[in-house]
């Protein structure tokens, strides 16, 4: 995955945010839930932005006060992850 690539949110998958704190996605083709915590929940925001993984990087510096190697792991694991439930897929 490269950082500066642009990704966009499967169509079919519902996210309901859960107090600000957490959210479910559910992807209606497979019938599957998904929990995301609060930085999870953030990242997938802002990839409905349309946010480039270096862009999420810098705004969760901002936002959670974390290291950049931090804030780098976190968005690649979720969006690794993301891509292999077929969630959110490269542009």
């Amino acid at each position: 995955m490269e950082l500066n690539q642009a990704f966009k949110t499967h169509p079919q998958v519902v996210c309901t945010d859960v107090g600000g704190k957490e959210a479910v996605l559910l992807h209606l083709d497979t019938k599957k839930y998904y929990s995301l915590n609060q930085t999870g929940l953030r990242i997938w925001q802002m990839l409905g932005e349309g946010k480039t993984p270096a862009d999420i990087v810098d705004q969760l510096q901002a936002e959670f006060d974390v290291t950049p190697e931090r804030a780098r792991e976190s968005v690649i694991s979720l969006m690794n992850e993301l891509i292999t439930e077929k969630l959110l897929k490269p542009v």
